[in-house]
Formats: structure tokens, sequence, C-alpha cells
């Protein structure tokens, strides 16, 4: 009987296991496009869409996106102080895009991580970045990273 009652409390425990796993999916995004409309349509517009869905199916989203390539701009709250100042569009640009990646961070959860050897190549100091940009290692280290804890790898370039 006790033996029996063990196998039943492992199975149940095991099940459950299960069920709390199954009740949350990951997924990594790799930014590396310049491109707004991108930017809008596969990563904001996405990470809504995904977040919706789960949500309304009761399963936890979460997300990290690693930033890299012509990417980076979009994510300096100075231009001014940054390589990017004599990119004169580009301030219209951040305008619209700000207010959207902050909705991503605070409201979705988004955590976002900028590689830091091409802060390095491009004379980026973190001290011009957004604060919810995060920024100690370098692209391959964040993705590998986030591969090997389950999240599924999305590009964007």
């Amino acid at each position: 009987m006790k033996n029996q009652m063990i196998k039943i409390f492992m199975l149940t425990a095991v099940l459950f296991s299960m069920a709390l796993y199954a009740a949350e999916q990951k997924v990594v995004f790799d930014l590396t496009s310049g491109d707004e409309a991108k930017i809008r349509k596969h990563l904001i517009a996405n990470i809504e869409g995904l977040e919706n869905y789960y949500s309304a199916n009761d399963i936890e989203f979460k997300v990290a996106v690693v930033i890299s390539g012509d990417a980076y701009k979009y994510f300096v709250k100075d231009i001014a102080a940054s390589p990017y100042k004599a990119q004169k569009p580009l301030i219209a640009a951040q305008t619209r895009l700000a207010p959207l990646l902050q909705k991503l961070h605070s409201v979705h959860k988004v955590e976002f991580y900028m590689c830091k050897a091409g802060m390095k190549a491009r004379k980026i100091d973190k001290k011009v970045l957004y604060p919810y940009v995060q920024n100690e290692m370098n692209k391959s280290a964040y993705l590998i990273k986030w591969q090997n804890l389950g999240y599924a790898y999305l590009p964007i370039h």
C-alpha cells in the first residue's frame, strides 16, 4: 500500500511538472535590422500578437531581444551624444519607436540585451542607452544563453 501511494504521488508530481512546463513559451529575437517597418511588424506587432494569444490561453510568454547590427540606433535615448547624431531622419523614427519599445519592456516584460562587442566597435557608450537595455555580453553569448534555456530562436534581419 505504501509503495503504491509513493508511485501515485510520483506520477502526480511528474504530470504536474509537465503541465507547468507546457504552460510556458519562450522566444529570443535576434534583432539586427535597422528598418523601422520591419521592427514594427516583425518585432513589436509579433510580440504583442503572441502575447495576446498566449495570455488568452493561460500560457506564460517570455521574450528576450538581442540587439546588434543596424538595430543599435533605436535603443539610444540620447542620439546627440551618440555616433548616430548626424542621422537626422533617425530622430523622427526613434521618436515613433521609443514608446512602443518601452511598452514592450514595461507592459509585456520583454528583456532587451545589446551586444557589448558591437557597442565597442561603434563607440556607443552605455550611458546613452535606454535604462531597460542590458549590455554585459556579446551577441553570441546572449543567444547561446537563451537558446540553452529553451528559448526558440527568431531572427529579424
